[in-house]
């Protein structure tokens, strides 16, 4: 079941080694300065696999990407996970991937209610993830 925390909170009650992904859904100083963009590693490790595998071996990818990364790392610009034509749960797989490296998220969307949104209403790449739905923490 996914968490929400107030950004005011979490500097409050700063820990460090949460068990479950951050999901930062606004800046927090220090924290989501230096973030990591995936995008271009991820599109090069993508364009070496056959289009209808990619897929199956989006989760294998990300983790290459991670790997050699620091333990403090804080991801974004990771849009290219959202293309509708992976048909993949973006927030699951993230949650996968963070079993076997540790990092945080500053989400590329908005935090409405209990729902991470990505993209606007209309648009193919439009998804809402329910946060309850998931073992995270969201920083809103």
């Amino acid at each position: 079941m996914g968490i929400k925390l107030a950004r005011r909170r979490f500097l409050l009650n700063r820990q460090f080694n949460y068990a479950r992904p951050l999901i930062f859904c606004c800046e927090v100083n220090s924290y989501t300065d230096k973030v990591a963009s995936l995008n271009t590693p991820l599109a090069k490790r993508l364009s070496r696999i056959e289009p209808s595998a990619r897929s199956r071996r989006l989760e294998e990818c990300l983790v290459d990407c991670l790997a050699g990364q620091p333990g403090d790392l804080v991801i974004g610009d990771f849009d290219i996970l959202f293309s509708p034509t992976y048909q993949v749960d973006v927030v699951a797989l993230l949650v996968s991937a963070y079993r076997r490296h540790r990092f945080d998220v500053l989400w590329p969307g908005t935090f409405v209610g209990n729902e991470l949104v990505y993209a606007e209403e209309g648009y193919p790449d439009y998804r809402t993830y329910d946060i309850n739905r998931y073992d995270i923490t969201c920083i809103f």
